[in-house]
């Protein structure tokens, strides 16, 4: 397992295992599962969010159900860095926002309750550029003071709105976004791919200098693109998810799947520890957000996490 100095919570996996889908399309005794080999292996940031699993608006999300259950009976909840996000909107309604006092007050609330634990970092999921930055920045800041929380950050912000942010609270003397979460992996997409125009894609949406050069932690999702360098490689891709397909399947990304194929045969790795390596290897303080459907997935990727590449390979395998 890779670690970093984080200022705020010491050493801190480079490696999050995010926590999407459980108790929901993963089982919950496969994601206790998970939970218990991620530990194991030395991991210790959970990613996980008020709407993961959440059958109805404003209802329970299973995931943190899960997750909080599992804190409790490993009692390991010591020794994991905690992160979980509020603030989605409600599915299906993508810009109705709900960046206010009231809902996000309670989304934590319901997450401390769910987690049956106080969350080490609190992010906004969405943006609302609508609402000025510094009233967003003081309503983060009572949750801290509350001891609701330990720190805070957003998820799928502008790097334009997070300078903002942050240069209010320096001013204010206002509790600082420490912690950025985005899409990124070495497949190439934008947005339209998505079906989604309300998140933030590095290298299409983000520059990567911003956040190579920024003090900023930047957690990575989607960061191995839903196994589609190891399918196509593999010639397994009628098994790519319709999702992957539509998000990642298209020339320049099956160009990439070749030369993540040279790497893999000069270090004699598989494709997920190339792919994991490239979003490692960036400057700054990247983490990679994992995740799995199957343990052998969850091995695969935690067995081989050592590699760093260097620059000239960065630069071969985005643009050969």
């Amino acid at each position: 397992m890779r670690y970093m100095y984080n200022t705020r919570f010491g050493r801190m996996s480079c490696i999050a295992l995010g926590c999407d889908h459980y108790g929901e399309t993963i089982p919950e005794r496969d994601a206790l599962s998970f939970l218990d080999l991620y530990a194991q292996k030395g991991g210790n940031l959970l990613d996980t969010a008020h709407v993961y699993g959440q059958k109805v608006d404003d209802g329970p999300g299973t995931s943190e159900t899960v997750v909080g259950g599992w804190l409790r009976s490993s009692g390991m909840r010591d020794k994991m860095i905690l992160l979980t996000k509020g603030g989605h909107p409600h599915i299906g309604r993508m810009h109705d926002s709900r960046i206010n006092s009231r809902d996000l007050s309670n989304d934590l609330e319901s997450s401390i309750a769910q987690l049956g634990t106080v969350p080490d970092i609190f992010l906004l999921h969405r943006d609302d550029e609508h609402v000025p930055v510094s009233e967003i920045v003081d309503m983060l800041d009572s949750f801290v003071r509350a001891g609701m929380t330990k720190s805070v950050g957003v998820s799928n912000w502008s790097t334009e709105r997070i300078d903002e942010a942050r240069s209010y609270a320096k001013k204010t003397g206002k509790e600082d976004l420490l912690f950025s979460e985005l899409q990124y992996s070495l497949a190439k997409t934008d947005r339209a791919a998505w079906g989604d125009d309300t998140i933030e894609i590095m290298e299409s949406t983000s520059p990567v200098s911003y956040y190579e050069n920024s003090d900023i932690t930047y957690l990575t999702f989607s960061s191995q693109a839903k196994g589609f360098f190891s399918k196509v490689l593999a010639g397994r891709t009628d098994t790519l998810s319709a999702r992957a397909v539509a998000r990642f399947m298209s020339k320049e990304n099956l160009e990439r799947a070749e030369r993540v194929g040279t790497l893999c045969r000069k270090y004699g790795l598989p494709p997920s520890a190339i792919v994991l390596s490239f979003i490692l290897s960036h400057g700054g303080s990247p983490v990679a957000i994992i995740g799995a459907s199957r343990m052998e997935q969850l091995e695969d990727t935690l067995g081989n996490t050592d590699l760093i590449l260097t620059q000239e390979e960065i630069g071969f395998l985005v643009r050969g």
